[in-house]
């Protein structure tokens, strides 16, 4: 029986691995050799957006842990980015300043709406695919943004993974815009994807 809660400090390590497995080329350009090590970080730090108030896992087996996401009204980037801003430079020094265009790339084309419901990240452990576990967790986000009083779920997705566009789709959301960024010689392009909730 599959079930989904809030993730807890100990969950951190098997969150950030999940996490970068959504961004396995992307993830690593944009934060260095130490995403792992950095994403656990804000996973465990208060007052960052990757903090375990914004991450959900979802557990079998009596507490295997095999899917989690990220998500988060859209007001709350704002509230929380200096935090999130002074751990990354207390984690990388110097390296964030040398990465610091990157962020802010990363930054400007991904733009929330205060009014929207934000699905940053949403991971399920690859032998536990094609089990119905992502429906389920972005069914959950769904009640989330009700509980939030907000009528809009978003979410990006590469161009390249057509399997996690289709199965979007197939949930209800629709595409309404690309963006494209380079990173150090690398193309990376983005669907955004949003869906309208019945109130």
């Amino acid at each position: 029986m599959a079930g989904i809660r809030k993730a807890e400090i100990s969950d951190a390590d098997v969150v950030s691995s999940l996490i970068l497995q959504t961004g396995i080329r992307f993830l690593p350009l944009v934060f260095g050799p130490q995403v792992k090590l950095i994403l656990g970080r804000l996973i465990k730090t208060p007052g960052t957006v990757f903090y375990i108030d914004n991450v959900y896992v979802l557990e079998i087996d009596e507490g295997k842990v095999v899917g989690a996401m990220v998500a988060y009204p859209g007001y709350i980037i704002r509230k929380r980015s200096l935090k999130t801003a002074l751990v990354l430079f207390e984690m990388m020094g110097m390296e964030l300043i040398r990465r610091i265009r990157v962020f802010r790339l990363v930054e400007s084309k991904n733009k929330v709406n205060k009014d929207e419901f934000y699905i940053s990240n949403i991971a399920i452990d690859s032998e536990h695919r094609g089990m119905g576990y992502g429906t389920k967790l972005l069914k959950y986000s769904e009640e989330l943004a009700k509980e939030h009083g907000l009528g809009k779920l978003s979410l990006d997705v590469e161009n390249t993974n057509s399997n996690a566009i289709e199965f979007y789709k197939r949930l209800g959301y629709r595409g309404t815009k690309v963006k494209r960024m380079y990173i150090k010689g690398s193309q990376f392009t983005f669907v955004r994807m949003q869906k309208l909730l019945n109130k």
